[in-house]
């Protein structure tokens, strides 16, 4: 401790904020500064029962310029959204792009839904039956056409606000969510709250106390930032000159001007007749040319057609702006065009697509929050008195894959859990359905049941003793038998019969006949008839030949009744 420094002792422990010096800091009574809380049960009741009408909206700016479209972008950054949301519809109405890309975005609304209890209520019969109240009033509350509009707002603005209304009428109170027209909404930057302008006034959004519901995937505080309106409104505008445009180029230059050719000293009269003529020149037409000997003293008709590539500028340009649209909606392009110069690959669409996924899997996740917080848990309490029993909603967005995809990735699994259990691993069933499921995605194995079959017996297992005849029936899925505990050998040593299927003499028989006839192919040469010494021989040990394949096909008989103890 340096000579000068003085000792302080140390704070005693409080729960109070203090500043650098110790001091404490008192609480603050700024309503933007409060640490956050959930309505009450109570206050979601007394909320349910108010509803604020929205101002009608009859009329909406459609002449967009530049100038207009730079002061809606920076009332938009003050968190003023009236012009915003006016050119936001402007949009939406009039480009098929972005029409096309917000659909691909909805889609999630179309997937497959579950619906899941908590984990420290799964044994409770109220959790239970909230979630059937809560199913059965599903297709109710989130019917496509409030949750697409609130979807699509929050896309496109950044947040998307709507009003609770509440149906009693039935055995369970359910909301109605009530898109709210954003035009209609500013941010209030003292009290860090959203406003709704209504007829009766404006209303703090206090989303989630039973009368507000605002899907904002970025975040209350400013997430109006990360809308798309301000990333696509310059290129739609761009396109929309460039096609204005382009138009008007081509209504010039899709029709070629008419040259009309008239003799210098011809007569006045007719050439104002022939220019007239020309004017109201129409489809099918015949024109009459007088022909004199000197061409000069002739009339004609020549089409001026106007040659050049300016036309591929607008091209271009419309290529581009719909390139930045869809990469502002979609994150990336390849999913909705391809290249014109056929440049794409397979990998190339897998990894776009798989951006693709991601965003659509970002979509329900912070879409399923929204519902649990501000939908589920005010149901769960109004009818049942405890936010906490509320259902979480799950929605399905794994990628479709087609039947051939996933006929091959099951056969490349089942064969790689054969070779493990011919290896001798051991495998739960429970186990390996969970990998199929989480390896192909969309696919279920159903119920997974181990067979008893570990291993095929061949027959040099039983000639050699490796296993006995019980063991082996065991292996081949077959109860024991009586005398079964034996070996193969030790059955044929009983019954005078040879391991090899047949007596020892049976056996040496086989092998000599096999030794003459290698013997006979030998000295036989099939290119030459053999001599007829030769013929005599091969006919005598022919006979020889018969007698030896009796005595084997004897053998094998008195083997196979032998053999009745094998599976």
């Amino acid at each position: 401790m340096l000579p000068s420094a003085v000792a302080v002792p140390p704070a005693p422990p409080t729960s109070a904020l203090v500043d650098q010096f110790g001091r404490v800091i008192p609480p603050t009574n700024d309503p933007a500064w409060q640490p956050p809380r959930e309505a009450s049960t109570s206050e979601r009741v007394a909320q349910a029962g108010v509803i604020y009408r929205e101002i009608p909206i009859s009329v909406i700016a459609t002449g967009w310029d530049i100038p207009s479209a730079r002061v809606a972008m920076n009332d938009l950054v003050l968190g003023l959204f009236d012009s915003a949301a006016q050119i936001t519809d402007s949009v939406i109405r009039s480009d098929s792009r972005v029409q096309s890309a917000l659909s691909s975005r909805l889609s999630i609304l179309g997937r497959p839904v579950d619906f899941r209890i908590p984990r420290r209520y799964r044994d409770s019969a109220l959790a239970r039956e909230c979630l059937d109240a809560f199913v059965d009033a599903w297709p109710t509350m989130t019917a496509e056409s409030s949750m697409g509009e609130i979807q699509r707002w929050a896309i496109m603005m950044g947040f998307g606000p709507a009003q609770l209304l509440w149906d009693t009428s039935g055995e369970y109170a359910v909301p109605h969510p009530q898109p709210w027209h954003p035009r209609y909404v500013y941010y209030h930057w003292l009290y860090r709250c959203y406003v709704a302008i209504t007829l009766d006034g404006h209303v703090a959004i206090d989303a989630g106390n039973g009368s507000w519901l605002n899907h904002a995937p970025h975040g209350a505080y400013r997430g109006w930032m990360r809308g798309a309106i301000g990333a696509v409104t310059p290129w739609w505008l761009a396109r929309h000159y460039a096609l204005r445009d382009w138009a008007r180029y081509s209504e010039r230059h899709g029709l070629p001007m008419i040259k009309a050719k008239t003799p210098a000293v011809g007569d006045p009269y007719q050439q104002a007749a022939f220019r007239t003529s020309l004017g109201a020149l129409g489809q099918e037409s015949v024109i009459h040319l007088p022909q004199n000997p000197p061409p000069q003293l002739s009339y004609d008709v020549e089409l001026l057609e106007a040659k050049d590539t300016a036309h591929e500028g607008f091209r271009m340009l419309i290529e581009q702006c719909n390139g930045e649209i869809t990469l502002a909606l979609l994150a990336q392009t390849l999913t909705t065009s391809m290249p014109a110069e056929g440049g794409s690959s397979y990998a190339a669409a897998r990894v776009h697509a798989g951006v693709m996924q991601a965003l659509l899997e970002a979509d329900a996740r912070a879409l399923a929050t929204t519902l649990y917080t501000q939908l589920a848990r005010p149901f769960a309490a109004i009818n049942f008195g405890d936010p906490e029993l509320a259902p979480r909603v799950v929605w399905d967005v794994t990628p479709f894959e087609d039947a051939a995809t996933k006929a091959t990735a099951f056969q490349s699994m089942a064969n790689a859990l054969n070779m493990m259990k011919t290896a001798g691993y051991e495998m739960d069933p429970d186990r390996v359905a969970r990998l199929l499921r989480d390896t192909i995605p969309g696919f279920d194995p159903g119920e997974v049941k181990l067979s008893t079959k570990i291993a095929e017996v061949f027959a040099y297992d039983l000639d050699r003793a490796v296993v006995n005849i019980n063991e082996a029936r065991a292996r081949k899925g077959l109860p024991p038998r009586a005398g079964g505990e034996k070996t193969w050998p030790e059955i044929a040593a009983e019954m005078g019969i040879g391991p090899g299927g047949g007596g020892s003499e049976a056996g040496a028989g086989a092998r000599g006949v096999r030794q003459r006839i290698a013997a006979l192919a030998a000295r036989f040469d099939p290119r030459r008839a053999p001599p007829p010494k030769m013929r005599i021989k091969v006919a005598e040990e022919s006979d020889e030949l018969r007698e030896a394949l009796a005595e084997i096909e004897a053998a094998h008989n008195e083997r196979a009744h032998a053999r009745r103890f094998i599976p």
